[in-house]
């Protein structure tokens, strides 16, 4: 095996020169570690890395020339050399390893305030004195956007607090700070070496919860409005109630009405059929003494009670039964037949009904004479458009050339009670 002195000059050079180098890094850790209080035995063998990397390297070191003296380990071999160096390497990075783990696990001010500073809160100490002894990054941050500077004693958060500056919206215990997000601060009393008059002071990011609490009080201020409303309609249900029952009551009665009238003139001018025009209007009289009258036919008993009065009613087209659809267009259609013989002197009704896609199209009109002028629409027009515009349907009239009520009624009508 080659000796040290065969190697070249720069070997001979290197070799001793990364002696030297890992001479100083052993004594550096050892020094830390002294300076640290580490174990003795984790101090030891650099120290004694150390001492034996010196005789190594003065082992290599030229002796005095003139007096013909050389260093003592320059015949060795040179792989010892190598393999104290790597052997070397290898403790340096396992004992620095072990430092940094120590050091981070070991509880110290440095290791405390780097733990305040990640918290996402806002935290400081104030001591009995009310001097500030510990405060992190957050609150640091908090109390320059509060006051402008940084907190010094707890009477400087008090007074930002109190007076926080202008373009800080203070509600309650809450601080909007110009970049939107919400604080929330607190402080209680804690206990240090019995010692009860310590201080600490947080402070809670709570923008959430504050925006939550807005969006939940504007939800609850829309839910009393519509309940405010609910609660009105309910009070208008009895009324909207009983007014479409006295609507019902006078389209029948004045339907009925009218015929009974027209059946009396028919029978004083004419004697033929007088029995069963009495009937007629026995029957249609009854209406002022029934229990219960309501709006309710069908186009049969049109036709029927028509004739009666001496009216042909033609229709073409069909509705569908027991229909609102149906039970408006009966109730339009008496109307007609009865102003049929009171004003246009006609006897003959004829009802036109067009399906379309959502509604029927309904035209009733006679034989008799038109109308002088534009329609001025009585009790009986004017029930019978308020019930259909309330089915969400429209109602029309024309006088020229002749008289027709037009009716647009949705296929789906109901009522509007």
């Amino acid at each position: 095996m080659s000796a040290f002195s065969s190697l070249p000059v720069f070997l001979q050079t290197l070799i001793p020169l990364l002696l030297f180098v890992e001479a100083v890094l052993e004594l550096g850790l050892f020094i830390y570690q002294l300076s640290h209080h580490s174990k003795f035995h984790n101090k030891l063998p650099s120290i004694v890395i150390f001492a034996f990397l010196l005789m190594l390297l003065f082992s290599v070191t030229q002796g005095d020339p003139f007096k013909g003296k050389d260093a003592f380990l320059l015949d060795a071999p040179w792989l010892i050399f190598i393999t104290v160096i790597l052997v070397v390497v290898v403790h340096f990075a396992f004992a620095m390893t072990r430092e940094y783990r120590r050091r981070k696990n070991m509880l110290s001010p440095f290791s405390v305030k780097d733990a305040t500073d990640k918290l996402p809160m806002g935290l400081c100490f104030a001591d009995p004195n009310g001097r500030i002894v510990l405060c992190n990054d957050r609150m640091r941050h908090l109390s320059f956007a509060l006051s402008g500077h940084e907190f010094q004693i707890t009477d400087d958060l008090e007074k930002a607090l109190e007076h926080p500056d202008k373009s800080i919206i203070a509600n309650g215990d809450c601080y909007i700070l110009p970049d939107k997000t919400v604080w929330q601060f607190r402080k209680h009393n804690i206990t240090v070496d019995n010692d009860e008059n310590w201080l600490q002071m947080t402070a809670h990011n709570v923008t959430e919860l504050y925006n939550g609490n807005a969006r939940q009080t504007a939800i609850n201020d829309e839910l009393k409005e519509v309940n405010r409303k609910l609660q009105k309609m309910y009070e208008r249900m009895a009324d909207d109630i009983k007014e479409k029952e006295i609507l019902d009551l006078k389209i029948h009665i004045h339907d009925t009405i009218g015929r009974s009238l027209l059946t009396i003139r028919d029978i004083m001018e004419s004697d033929e059929n007088t029995d069963k025009k009495l009937e007629a209007l026995q029957e249609a009289t009854a209406v002022l003494t029934s229990d219960r009258v309501t709006a309710s036919g069908t186009m049969e008993e049109v036709v029927q009670t028509a004739e009666i009065l001496g009216v042909t009613v033609m229709m073409d087209g069909c509705l569908p039964a027991d229909s609102l659809a149906e039970e408006l267009t009966v109730v339009a259609a008496k109307e007609c037949v009865t102003n049929c013989v009171r004003h246009a002197g006609g006897n003959e009704v004829y009802i036109s009904v067009n399906g379309r896609k959502d509604v029927f199209d309904i035209t009733i009109t006679n034989n008799g004479a038109a109308p002088s002028g534009p329609i001025k629409e009585g009790s009986g027009l004017s029930s019978i458009r308020h019930s259909i515009e309330s089915a969400g349907g429209e109602m029309h009239t024309v006088y020229k050339p002749r008289f027709e009520l037009l009716l647009i009624i949705p296929k789906d009508a109901s009522s509007f009670i």
